[in-house]
C-alpha cells in the first residue's frame, strides 16, 4: 500500500476496557522482562497492566499528543518505570524485538501491518488483537467477552511462526 494512503488512515481512539485488556493479557502469557509493544496505545491501560501484573517492559506507540500525556500521568502516576511511551507512527514502529504485540486497530490499520508482522517479529512473539482479525493469519484461539451486554468483544491470539490462511 502506498505511503500516501498509510497517512490517510484514521484510527479512531476507543479505549480497550479493563476486562477485555486483562484477558488479552492472560492469553499472551507474559514473562517477566519480556517487551510488550502496543501499538496505538492511548491513555497507556494495557502497558500499566502488562507492567504491574507482569513485570513486562513496555513500549507503546501514540500520535495524538493528548493520549500521550494522558498515558505518561497515569504511568508517573503510578510511579512506574519500565514504560516508555513514544511518539511516533504506528506503521513505522520497531516490532522486531517484541515478545507481545497488542493492538485494538481497525481492520484497515491490520490488513497494512499483517505482511510487517509475519516478516519482522520474531519466532516464539504473541499477536493479541482486540475486536479485529489480523488479514492473513490463522488465529490459534478467539475469545469472546460481554460488556454489558452492548457489545461482544473479540480476542484473536496469534503466535508466530503462524500459518497463514
Amino acid at each position: 500500500m502506498h505511503w500516501s494512503v498509510l497517512c490517510r488512515l484514521e484510527i479512531p481512539y476507543l479505549p480497550t476496557p479493563e476486562d477485555v485488556a486483562l484477558r488479552m493479557l492472560e492469553l499472551a502469557n507474559p514473562l517477566k522482562d519480556e517487551l510488550l509493544v502496543d501499538l496505538g496505545c492511548g491513555d497507556g491501560r494495557i502497558l500499566i497492566l502488562a507492567s504491574e501484573l507482569y513485570g513486562c517492559r513496555c513500549v507503546g506507540y501514540e500520535v495524538d499528543n493528548n493520549l500521550i500525556r494522558e498515558a505518561l500521568r497515569n504511568i508517573r502516576g503510578r510511579g512506574i518505570r519500565n514504560v516508555r511511551v513514544l511518539r511516533r507512527d504506528l506503521f513505522k514502529a520497531d516490532i522486531s524485538k517484541a515478545d507481545i504485540l497488542t493492538l485494538y486497530l481497525t481492520p484497515k490499520a491490520l490488513e497494512v501491518l499483517s505482511k510487517r508482522i509475519v516478516r519482522e517479529m520474531k519466532n516464539g512473539a504473541r499477536i493479541v488483537s482486540h475486536d479485529y482479525e489480523v488479514p492473513g493469519l490463522k488465529p490459534l484461539r478467539v475469545e469472546y467477552i460481554e460488556t454489558h451486554g452492548i457489545h461482544t468483544h473479540k480476542i484473536y491470539l496469534y503466535k508466530i511462526p503462524n500459518s497463514i490462511t
